[in-house]
């Protein structure tokens, strides 16, 4: 991943980002110091029909394995404003509490949950 060139053949990574056309949730964490939240911003601004968000989050990039109920909340608003198609009724109130709680710990914070409840 760390070798893939996005602007390869292109003009610009830029430009290619600029041909995406379906909608884009990117999600960024301020402490992220492996995708920062800059280059997440910079995703955004560049693909059409991008909506930008943040988690708050004291763990970097492990933010995105550890922080279920603001990823959850993000996509499941996402997922009813932009794919209304694909959203369920329950997806009306988006703070709602959702099907998707983990059941146990774990002590390297992966989901250990059934994600395909989403």
């Amino acid at each position: 991943m760390d070798m893939h060139d996005l602007g390869f053949g292109r003009e610009s990574y830029i430009s290619a980002l600029k041909q995406v056309r379906q909608p884009a949730l990117v999600v960024g964490i301020e402490s992220d110091g492996l995708f920062t939240i800059n280059e997440q911003y910079e995703l955004a601004e560049h693909i059409p029909k991008a909506q930008m968000a943040t988690i708050d989050s004291p763990d970097g990039h492990d933010g995105f394995l550890l922080e279920f109920s603001q990823l959850n909340r993000l996509i499941r608003s996402f997922v009813r404003d932009q794919l209304p198609e694909y959203a369920s009724t329950e997806d009306a109130d988006v703070n709602a509490p959702s099907e998707f709680v983990p059941q146990k710990s774990s002590v390297f914070g992966e989901a250990e949950v059934d994600v395909m409840q989403w």
